[in-house]
C-alpha cells in the first residue's frame, strides 16, 4: 500500500506530464502558424512523449493500490517570439519536470519507499535526455541567428523526428 503522501505526490506529477503535454500542444500550434511544420512535428511527438509519461506513472499508482486524482492544468502560453523562445519554453518546462520528479525520488527516500525509488529511476535518466536535447535545439536556434537558411534546415531536420527517439 501506498504511503498517502507518495500517492499524493504521484497524482501531482501526473499533472507536471499533461500540463507539460498541453503546453507542447500550443508551442505546436504557434510553430504550424508560422509555417514551422518540421518544429511542430516535433513538438507533438514531444507532446506524445509527455503523455506517456503521464500514462505511466497513471498505471504505477494503480499497480501499488493507489487512486488516482486527476487536477486541473494550467492553461499554456500561446504567443512566442521566435522559435528560440519557444525551445526556451521547452527547456523550462523539461527542468520543471526533472524538479518534481527529484523531489518526489527525495520523497520516496525518505518514506523508504524502494519500488517507487526504482520506478522513478527511469523518470530520472529520461530528464537528463530530455534536457539535453532541448537545450542542443536551443542552442542551434542561437548558432542560426537570423539566418532564415539555417533556420529552415533546422525546421527540416526537426520534421524527420520519430517517434521511437
Amino acid at each position: 500500500m501506498l504511503d498517502a503522501k507518495i500517492e499524493a505526490a504521484l497524482n501531482k506529477q501526473i499533472n507536471h506530464e499533461i500540463t507539460a503535454a498541453y503546453h507542447y500542444l500550443a508551442m505546436a500550434a504557434w510553430c504550424e502558424h508560422e509555417s514551422l511544420t518540421g518544429f511542430a512535428s516535433w513538438m507533438k511527438l514531444q507532446r506524445q512523449e509527455e503523455l506517456k509519461h503521464a500514462q505511466r506513472f497513471f498505471d504505477y499508482l494503480n499497480d501499488r493500490g493507489g487512486t488516482v486524482a486527476l487536477q486541473p492544468i494550467e492553461a499554456p502560453k500561446g504567443k512566442f517570439k521566435s522559435p528560440k523562445d519557444v525551445f526556451l519554453r521547452a527547456f523550462e518546462l523539461e527542468q520543471i519536470n526533472t524538479k518534481a520528479i527529484y523531489d518526489l525520488y527525495q520523497l520516496a527516500l525518505d518514506l523508504k519507499d524502494f519500488a517507487t525509488q526504482s520506478m522513478l529511476k527511469w523518470f530520472i535518466d529520461e530528464q537528463v535526455e530530455e534536457e539535453k536535447t532541448a537545450r542542443e535545439i536551443e542552442d542551434l536556434l542561437e548558432l542560426a541567428a537570423d539566418n532564415k537558411s539555417a533556420l529552415l534546415l533546422l525546421n527540416r531536420q526537426l520534421g524527420e523526428r520519430t517517434a521511437a527517439e
